[in-house]
């Protein structure tokens, strides 16, 4: 009986450690799931708890401009949906399926007017969702999905703005790569014109012709950049302002950019602006398109700058190779390999989806 209890000892004590083996591992299992979220705070003030590895995201509202974002940190390959109907039946966007080709058959989850289908973007299963639309930010709350707030109201905003997407992303070096690009590229024209005086600068406006409007507030924000005078800057508060052909004429500018290549078609077809100095001198142009309008807010800002350099001073800039710089940039950045052929098709802002 000795030699049973024993045993029957030995016994009890091996399934006690096996037991406790077997706590300790659930614990390990319950800290390693801590570990796999991890916290940031987005350009709301919101905490907001994700995945510690993102393996996929849904882009809603403003999609081409965060879809540029998400190239430059190299996670174009995770985004779960297309592009809206709006952006695809506009054309312009060619780009964007030439630096994630995936995204063109991705399934499209937002309708012409801007709203998002819920179900369909929960069937996506996304790990988090990015927006730059509050009102978006308090829908997807309200069904327990991880959503981060992108903001860019100010021209440097950006800066925080990849800073914060190196936190998500866990590519905190090609983030303040970025950054130090943005800031190096954008300060270069204006040590080349530091020397000109306000008045021998360029006045230059930047506007859509179709509606007679100012939109977004960085198109100053840039012309100033390169060393042009906005002539649209009133200490404006609003993102976008209305003018009328009076304005237009007592503005006078020597360069005009525009939106797209029928807006300048339009301008020079268009008898009562003939007389603008930007008209006589043929400095009318189209804003280069790439995975964004340039002039508007996206990864490509930078470009935007060098490229209104060499618009408005052409002699100071001859030596700049606008073409090798977006090579170069889409290289660095997106991962891609563009021809010259591409680079200047991107310039000229005449990139078109072909039709299916």
């Amino acid at each position: 009986m000795k030699g049973i209890n024993t045993a029957w000892k030995a016994f009890i004590a091996l399934s006690v450690i096996a037991l406790l083996t077997l706590a300790c591992g659930c614990t390990g299992q319950g800290q390693a799931t801590e570990s796999e979220t991890t916290v940031v705070t987005d350009m709301a003030g919101r905490e907001v708890t994700i995945p510690t590895t993102i393996n996929t995201i849904v882009i809603i509202g403003s999609v081409p401009v965060q879809n540029s974002f998400m190239f430059a940190m190299g996670q174009g390959d995770k985004i779960a949906n297309g592009l809206p109907d709006s952006f695809i039946q506009g054309g312009r966007h060619k780009y964007q399926y030439v630096f994630e080709p995936g995204i063109k058959n991705k399934p499209t989850i937002q309708t012409t007017t801007g709203d998002f289908n819920i179900e369909e973007l929960m069937n996506l299963n996304p790990d988090v969702v990015f927006t730059m639309t509050m009102p978006f930010v308090e829908t997807l709350e309200k069904n327990d999905i991880p959503v981060i707030y992108l903001s860019w109201r100010d021209a440097e905003d950006v800066k925080d703005l990849m800073l914060l997407l190196g936190e998500v992303f866990d590519e905190q070096e090609r983030a303040e790569r970025y950054v130090a690009y943005f800031d190096e590229t954008t300060a270069r024209p204006g040590g080349v014109v530091a020397s000109v005086p306000d008045e021998q600068r360029p006045k230059v406006l930047y506007c859509s012709y179709k509606s007679m409007s100012v939109a977004h507030k960085i198109g100053e924000w840039w012309i100033e950049k390169a060393g042009g005078i906005p002539v649209s800057k009133n200490n404006r508060v609003e993102e976008s302002m209305k003018f009328d052909m009076e304005q237009l004429l007592a503005w006078d500018p020597d360069v005009i950019i525009l939106n797209s290549p029928d807006e300048v078609e339009m301008v020079y077809g268009d008898a009562r602006v003939s007389g603008v100095s930007a008209v006589k001198s043929g400095n009318v142009y189209s804003t280069p398109t790439g995975a964004h309008y340039w002039c508007h807010r996206t990864s490509e800002t930078p470009l935007m700058v060098l490229w209104t350099a060499k618009t408005i001073y052409p002699e100071q800039f001859k030596d700049l190779d606008l073409e090798a710089e977006t090579m170069a940039f889409y290289k660095e950045f997106f991962g891609c390999d563009i021809t010259r052929e591409q680079a200047a098709e991107i310039l000229g802002g005449k990139a078109n989806i072909s039709p299916a």
